[in-house]
């Protein structure tokens, strides 16, 4: 019996499903986040209590833009080409990296 976590059916089935789900709440909820953060000038996110730097005002804003296209294309509401990176920025605002 090998160690570690099984792999058969059910855990592809489990894995898969959780992927699906995760992403279709993600594609759904980028948007309004994206709608909200269109809505704060770049000043107000360096005041308190955000205390943003201009830099970081505008990683953030290029990270959630990505990802706004990125939910777009899931959706099939909007084409994306040519083909570009659309995880450059959003992986500088991730912190741990989510896969090794």
């Amino acid at each position: 019996m090998p160690v570690g976590l099984p792999i058969d059916k059910s855990t592809i089935d489990m894995t898969s499903g959780n992927f699906a789900r995760q992403i279709q709440i993600w594609a759904a909820r980028v948007p309004d986040f994206k709608a909200w953060l269109d809505t704060m000038p770049d000043a107000d996110l360096e005041k308190p209590p955000f205390n943003y730097t201009e830099q970081e005002v505008a990683l953030l804003k290029s990270a959630v833009n990505d990802m706004y296209i990125l939910s777009q294309v899931w959706l099939g509401k909007m084409d994306h080409t040519p083909a570009s990176p659309l995880n450059t920025f959003a992986e500088r605002i991730a912190g741990i990296p989510a896969a090794i």
